[in-house]
C-alpha cells in the first residue's frame, strides 16, 4: 500500500515542526516547504523531503501541489514582538495562502487542512482574526474537502513572556481574569495529523487546563523568576497608547490590537490537549 504524500506549509514555525515530526510517526510520506535553504538544518531526519520556496510568490510555487493527496498550511505571520519582517497579516496569512490554495485546486488534492484561530469570524475588526476568517471563507468555497482547525493559542505564544520574566519584568493588558485554554503544539499536531483520514469541516481545539491570563503569568514567574515583578498596564492607557503604534509601525499596530483584545476576553475552546502549560514552561525552562 503507497503512502499518501503529505505537503505541509509552515513547516519552520513551532507547530510546523511538530507536525513534521507527527506525520513521520505515523509514516507519511512527509514533504516540507522552507522558504529559505538556511531554514534546511531545522529537519535532519533523511524521510523529510524538502522543499524550498516562497508562498507569497506565485511563480515560486507553479505546480508545488502536483502529485500530492493532502496539504496542510500552518503559514501565517508571527505575533511575537522579535518579528521584524516586514510582510503583512494580509500578505503572508491570506495572499501566502490563497497563492496555496490555488495551487492545491489545480492539482485535485484530497483534502486542505488549514491552522485558523479560535474565534476568528467574532472579531473580524481586527486585522489578524479577519485574515484566517477571510481565507477560511475561501477554502470553504473551494470544492476541496477541507478542514478549518481553530485553537484559542499555542504555548510557544507566551515563550516571550517567559524571557521578559528572565529581566524581572511581566506586563499584563488588564486585570488578567479572563480565561483561556491555549495547547501544547504536539498535542495540536497530533489533532491535525489525525484529521487526515477524519471528517471534521471544522476543529476547535484547546488545552485540556483553563486558566487566567494572570494564572498563566503566575506559572511563567513561578518557573523563570520567582522575583518578578508583574505589571498592570490598564486598559484605558492601551487605548490611549495604540493609535500611536499605527503612525509609528502598521505591523506592530496590528500586533497589538490583537493583544490587546484577546486579553479583555474568555477564549476557551473544546478540551483536547494533555499536556499542562505547568509541564510546558517546566520542559522550556530546563532546556
Amino acid at each position: 500500500m503507497m503512502k499518501m504524500k503529505v505537503l505541509l506549509f509552515g513547516a519552520s514555525g513551532n507547530l510546523g515542526t511538530k507536525i513534521t515530526a507527527e506525520l513521520l510517526k505515523n509514516h507519511y510520506d512527509t514533504n516540507v516547504v522552507l522558504r529559505k535553504k538556511s531554514q534546511h538544518e531545522i529537519f535532519s531526519d533523511p524521510n523529510i523531503k524538502i522543499i524550498t520556496a516562497n508562498p507569497l510568490n506565485r511563480k515560486e510555487i507553479e505546480n508545488i501541489c502536483q502529485g500530492f493527496d493532502v496539504v496542510i498550511s500552518a503559514l501565517g505571520k508571527s505575533v511575537s514582538m522579535k518579528d521584524n519582517s516586514k510582510h503583512t497579516f494580509q500578505q503572508v496569512d491570506y495572499e501566502g495562502n490563497m497563492n496555496i490554495l490555488e495551487e492545491a485546486r489545480k492539482a485535485r488534492i484530497q483534502k486542505f487542512i488549514y491552522v485558523s484561530a479560535y474565534k476568528a469570524e467574532d472579531n473580524i475588526q481586527l486585522k489578524y482574526f479577519k485574515v484566517h476568517h477571510d481565507f477560511s471563507e475561501q477554502l470553504k468555497l473551494s470544492g476541496l474537502n477541507y478542514c478549518i482547525i481553530k485553537p484559542p493559542a499555542i504555548f510557544s505564544a507566551y515563550g516571550e513572556l517567559v524571557d521578559m520574566a528572565k529581566t524581572g519584568f511581566l506586563p499584563s493588558i488588564g486585570s488578567g481574569n479572563y480565561k483561556t485554554n491555549p495547547i501544547y503544539e504536539g498535542d495540536l499536531a497530533r489533532a491535525i495529523v489525525a484529521e487526515i483520514t477524519g471528517n471534521n469541516n471544522y476543529l476547535e481545539i484547546g488545552g485540556k487546563y483553563i486558566y487566567s491570563r494572570k494564572q498563566l503569568l503566575e506559572i511563567i514567574k513561578t518557573h523563570t523568576n520567582p522575583n518578578a515583578g508583574i505589571q498592570v498596564i490598564p486598559i484605558k492607557i492601551m487605548k490611549v497608547i495604540l493609535p500611536f503604534f499605527w503612525i509609528i509601525n502598521r505591523n506592530l499596530y496590528h500586533k497589538m490590537a490583537f493583544i490587546n483584545k484577546v486579553m479583555q476576553e474568555d477564549l476557551i475552546a473544546p478540551m483536547v490537549g494533555e499536556m499542562s502549560f505547568e509541564e510546558y514552561i517546566q520542559g522550556i525552562i530546563k532546556v
